[in-house]
């Protein structure tokens, strides 16, 4: 079983990069939030970190186009786009071209599922109120990983992803990183 660490940012709209390094340190991968313009990122600031309260009317019209979540993920000289087009739906991108989705259904802290199709493949990240963390099963619904949170450094943000196979790791994470911290209410 192969391990990836990465830490989350403090900040939900932090557009800082999340570097994804292997068992070694060596960095494998990163992703970092994009947003369309600086209007879009101010509301989004506004909403996740600055008033909270607003997070609880955050598909409201006037606030829906800043809180629509979009990442950059590269790794293996790959850099692939994921871009929020609607609730509970994201287009994977790459080279302008669409190799998978991201699609939520429901809030997966609370048994909720977002299903991952890459390429030919379809992943479910999902979670149990009776497990702390959240996993990917494969089609066969056999689990191929899971994720950890390290407590002893979870206020610095500190995760991990433990692999049983070779994955689109930084896909997984994106997913994680979505449903798990920026858009609770997917």
């Amino acid at each position: 079983m192969q391990e990836y660490i990465f830490y989350l940012p403090y900040f939900k709209s932090a557009g800082k990069t999340v570097a994804v390094k292997n068992e070694n340190g060596e960095n494998v991968g990163q992703l970092k939030r994009a947003h369309k313009n600086m209007w879009t990122k101010s509301i989004d600031f506004l909403t996740r970190d600055g008033l909270p309260v607003l997070d609880s009317i955050s598909w409201f019209p006037i606030f829906s186009c800043g809180l629509k979540v979009h990442l950059q993920v590269q790794w293996e000289g790959r850099t692939v786009l994921i871009d929020h087009v609607e609730k509970h739906r994201w287009v994977i991108k790459e080279n302008g071209k669409t190799v998978g989705y991201l699609l939520g259904k429901g809030i997966i802290k609370n048994e909720g599922e977002q299903e991952i199709r890459w390429l030919n493949n379809v992943y479910m990240l999902s979670s149990h109120e009776a497990i702390e963390e959240a996993c990917i099963f494969n089609q066969k619904r056999e689990k191929v990983a899971e994720f950890k949170s390290d407590l002893f450094h979870f206020k610095e943000g500190k995760h991990s992803i433990r692999v049983i196979e070779e994955l689109p790791i930084p896909i997984f994470i994106a997913s994680y990183y979505i449903t798990n911290f920026i858009m609770l209410y997917i």
